[in-house]
């Protein structure tokens, strides 16, 4: 799943999440406050929302270091050639070989950089 920010009305992404989080949290207690007193201070929370979840995904995609990642998979070679001189008569062989290799572990060789998105 990607890292979402979401949008400003808090429809989707990170947003919606931490704005239906602070509703969650917090509206119970304003109830009295009547849905005219409320309506402003929901709209506060989405701008709060979209400003949160704007920060944290930004600098967990500028940030984030990945590491002890890796791979595992089978590897096939193709190996062709001749072979090299052989008495008697000096003559030569062709040969065509398949190296195969079973469950190798590859290993990451970067820090993650521009891969988290």
């Amino acid at each position: 799943m990607a890292l979402t920010i979401g949008d400003k009305e808090a429809n989707t992404g990170m947003t919606k999440a931490i704005y239906d989080e602070l509703r969650a949290l917090l509206e119970d207690d304003l109830k009295s406050l009547g849905e005219d007193k409320l309506a402003p201070i929901r709209e506060s929370w989405k701008k709060i929302a979209y400003a949160v979840a704007k920060g944290v995904i930004e600098h967990i995609t500028a940030n984030m270091e990945v590491f002890g990642v890796t791979a595992k998979g089978n590897v096939t070679t193709a190996v062709t050639g001749n072979t090299g001189p052989a008495d008697p008569g000096n003559h030569q062989h062709n040969v065509s070989l398949s190296g195969v290799a079973n469950n190798v572990i590859f290993t990451q060789n970067n820090d993650g950089t521009g891969r988290v998105r």
